[in-house]
């Protein structure tokens, strides 16, 4: 099936409908996309202005600027306990919701099928059907408190299920998955071979002594995941549209050819910012 047939059968998001609506209408407070209730912090606002002054305004590496790989990748050992190579192993995105279709392009082959736990994200389901894949909704319950299950996995995994996608904290249902949660996935993702795309982006928003695990940071599971994460939320940056991934060398590097006859690169005045941003104290006071 061509691109084009794909896109016929992927419906404008249900989210950006309310969004619109809502900008046209008065002292409406709008809950249909993922808005911080907070403005990007002034610092942050001060290292574009910087990198501006500097000079970052010309093309940078298709997978991002070095001095945010590396930036990423202290993050990552720090707050994740992943360790990933800044120079293969972590990429830099126009945003991170790029990660599911470039990942996934990156080993879905058509007809395959990835398991989605439901209630889901509304870009999961369009990028495996963009890669060529089949999404299965796999149901989670208000009596587990919406957190998957190996028990519904299994239930829905079949000889042609090529990948998981995870979402913790979950959007939109806030469930966080325990450690315990993440090593039994892991091991059901281990069985069956599977490739598993983590969504961290809500990862800072947990509450009450909560904490979030990253399954990479498992025994064996480096080498099978795809880690999504960004700025959007953490930062209140979902204008600038700057996301990261870490994963497998062999991924990086076809997702780096995916954005390279794309989107290039990633905007450079803003990835300097970020950079600066994850090293700023100032940036993790109300995280």
């Amino acid at each position: 099936m061509a691109l084009s047939d794909r896109l016929d059968v992927v419906n404008p998001s249900e989210i950006r409908k309310l969004f619109d609506l809502a900008a046209g209408i008065e002292n409406v407070i709008s809950l249909g996309i993922g808005e911080p209730d907070f403005d990007t912090p002034e610092h942050i606002k001060e290292y574009a202005k910087e990198a501006l002054d500097k000079g970052y305004t010309h093309y940078g590496p298709n997978a991002g600027l070095p001095m945010l790989r590396e930036a990423i990748a202290r993050k990552l050992k720090k707050q994740n306990s992943i360790e990933a190579d800044p120079k293969s192993e972590i990429m830099v995105l126009v945003g991170a919701n790029q990660a599911f279709l470039m990942g996934l392009a990156t080993f879905l082959k058509d007809g395959e099928e990835v398991l989605i736990p439901s209630p889901m994200f509304v870009s999961y389901a369009p990028a495996v059907i963009l890669a060529g894949g089949k999404p299965v909704e796999v149901p989670t319950h208000e009596e587990n408190e919406f957190r998957l299950s190996v028990d519904d996995l299994e239930k829905n995994v079949t000889d042609k299920t090529r990948a998981l996608i995870i979402n913790t904290p979950n959007n939109p249902t806030g469930a966080v998955l325990t450690k315990k949660d993440l090593e039994e996935i892991a091991d059901f993702a281990v069985e069956h071979d599977l490739i598993v795309l983590s969504d961290e982006v809500y990862e800072h928003f947990v509450y009450d002594g909560v904490k979030n695990h990253s399954i990479a940071s498992l025994d064996g599971m480096f080498e099978r995941t795809i880690t999504i994460n960004g700025f959007s939320k953490t930062f209140a940056m979902t204008g600038w549209r700057l996301g990261f991934v870490t994963a497998p060398s062999w991924i990086i590097e076809k997702m780096t050819r995916f954005q390279m006859y794309n989107a290039t690169c990633p905007v450079t005045f803003v990835q300097y910012a970020a950079a600066k941003a994850l090293e700023d104290e100032r940036s993790w006071k109300a995280v």
